[in-house]
């Protein structure tokens, strides 16, 4: 079993990596999922980001391959639900109508935004979310 902080901790610097490397990639900053999704960008870092974070050398027991891909798309799935979208059938990130007020695209960049100045500050439920992920990997 992989130490359940390490997860958290790769979580903060790839939420930061994600969310810059996707702005820096954009002449506009998303305002929601669709808009994310019409960029481009987002998912594609993530996955990126979240691979290459957890498949470092002298990692703590490292995930396997597949075990790697299912906790990356796992938590990129949770991300996007908690924070008010959805992955349609097709595969393509939307909006989801009447979201739960703060927990908008919004509130998703403004945790990045946190998470740049405390990287310690992870709200317990995200925690509790990634844990999961990790623990079904």
């Amino acid at each position: 079993m992989r130490n359940a902080k390490r997860p958290l901790t790769i979580f903060v610097l790839l939420l930061s990596v994600v969310l810059f490397a996707g702005a820096c990639g954009s002449s506009n900053d998303p305002q929601s999922w669709a808009e994310a999704e019409e960029d481009g960008n987002l998912r594609p870092n993530f996955i990126r980001a979240c691979t290459e974070a957890n498949a470092e050398d002298g990692a703590d027991q490292a995930f396997s391959a597949p075990q790697l891909a299912n906790y990356c798309e796992c938590a990129f799935s949770e991300i996007v639900e908690y924070y008010g979208g959805t992955i349609s059938g097709d595969n393509r990130l939307e909006d989801v109508a009447g979201a739960v007020v703060g927990r908008d695209f919004q509130a998703f960049k403004d945790l990045e935004s946190e998470l740049r100045n405390d990287p310690a500050s992870i709200p317990a439920d995200i925690e509790a979310m990634l844990n999961g992920c990790a623990n079904n990997a």
